[in-house]
């Protein structure tokens, strides 16, 4: 699968993005918002996830984002990956600091967010945050707040306390017809 956005290239993730991928994880302020991420994140724990996702189930889709004007130079990683013991999909993803600010992640989302639910027919998205700057991301795209549960943050080294929400299909579709309206 890949997409494309105004300025992004949204492509499957490959092993000479190894490099790039332990560069922006090995950096505290990015790590420490995300749950499986552990710091300091090494050349090994990047090529280790590459091989790991391949094994995912295949209605996962984990994607690398580079700009369009330099595809091979990956800059993060948006995906919806289905969870074991349900229809549901956690979406996730993560951002280079040097790439904060630049609403990157929005356009990335909005584009994987609409596959998800148009091209791969998913049904449910779940999401978690702890960042606040997370938080503002996910309502943006419509999700809804739905509980909050403990979990681990590797790289803080203990559990967080982490806001739960959800975007459906119908959800989405509504949203999409509200703002053409």
């Amino acid at each position: 699968m890949e997409l494309e956005t105004r300025r992004l290239i949204l492509r499957p993730l490959r092993d000479d993005d190894a490099p790039a991928m332990a560069r922006a994880l090995n950096n505290y302020d990015v790590a420490k918002n995300l749950s499986r991420v552990p710091f300091p994140y090494s050349l090994d724990d990047a090529h280790a996830f590459i091989a790991l996702q391949r094994s995912f189930d295949p209605r996962s889709k984990i994607c690398a984002i580079a700009f369009r004007a330099a595809p091979d130079e990956l800059i993060g990683v948006i995906a919806y990956e289905r969870k074991a013991d349900s229809d549901a999909f956690e979406f996730g993803y993560w951002l280079s600091e040097s790439c904060w600010g630049m609403r990157i992640m929005t356009e990335a989302a909005q584009a994987m967010v609409a596959h998800a639910f148009l091209a791969d027919g998913v049904d449910v998205l779940d999401s978690g945050f702890w960042n606040p700057v997370s938080g503002r991301l996910l309502c943006t795209l419509g999700f809804v707040e739905t509980h909050t549960s403990d979990c681990p943050s590797l790289a803080q080294g203990k559990t967080v306390t982490a806001t739960r929400l959800q975007l459906t299909r119908e959800m989405w579709v509504g949203q999409q017809k509200s703002r053409a309206a």
